[in-house]
């Protein structure tokens, strides 16, 4: 499975976003970037946003929350479809466009917000390459940087043949986007944690 990781400081220069690319799908790793600051706060639709790699570290945590709170008819699941890898698949009542392709299926993994588009890897690509060549005159407002990555690749979980994965990373450690902030009280501290209770035996004569 190709699973192209891009990284660069800016998306007005579309040959090389074209570079990274063919870099990419030859299995070697993606151009390192120098960091660009993620300039977003909340705003009229977070996951479009969390698609195109707008969504700064401050407002990471409290992503998912943000895109239930907006759509409340598309993200009502709290249950996972996928455990390896694991991943939640939610169905638009519209669809959204980013990079240049539009679905109504979205993917969520731990770190990843993706759009699961009908069709083949190299025509998702084209659809990206061309939105990128746009960009070179009326730049995309994300930013790509050591946080923020694009990923585009083939889908092999059931239910999700024919399509292709393509979206943004958050590269931040110790915040899964799967995890219920309800939960958070359950996951103490190690210090914190209590060891279990022990039992007593009382020894009896033979």
């Amino acid at each position: 499975m190709r699973n192209p990781s891009w990284n660069k400081p800016s998306l007005g220069v579309a040959l090389y976003a074209f570079a990274i690319l063919a870099y990419a799908q030859d299995g070697k790793p993606a151009i390192p970037a120098t960091p660009v600051a993620s300039a977003s706060a909340a705003g009229a639709d977070a996951l479009l946003d969390a698609l195109t790699c707008r969504i700064s570290y401050d407002r990471y945590p409290g992503l998912m929350e943000e895109i239930r709170n907006e759509r409340l008819e598309d993200f009502r699941q709290t249950y996972r479809q996928y455990s390896s890898p694991m991943m939640d698949v939610y169905h638009l009542q519209d669809p959204v466009q980013a990079w240049g392709n539009e679905s109504d299926t979205i993917v969520i993994g731990p770190n990843r917000v993706m759009v699961a588009v009908k069709g083949s890897l190299d025509s998702v690509t084209a659809q990206l390459e061309h939105a990128l060549e746009q960009s070179s005159q009326s730049p995309l407002s994300g930013a790509l940087d050591d946080k923020h990555a694009l990923v585009i690749f083939e889908a092999e979980q059931a239910g999700l043949e024919g399509m292709v994965l393509l979206g943004c990373e958050y590269r931040i450690p110790d915040i899964s986007l799967l995890d219920d902030p309800a939960d958070a009280w359950r996951k103490k501290p190690a210090g914190d944690r209590q060891p279990p209770p022990q039992t007593r035996t009382t020894p009896t004569n033979p």
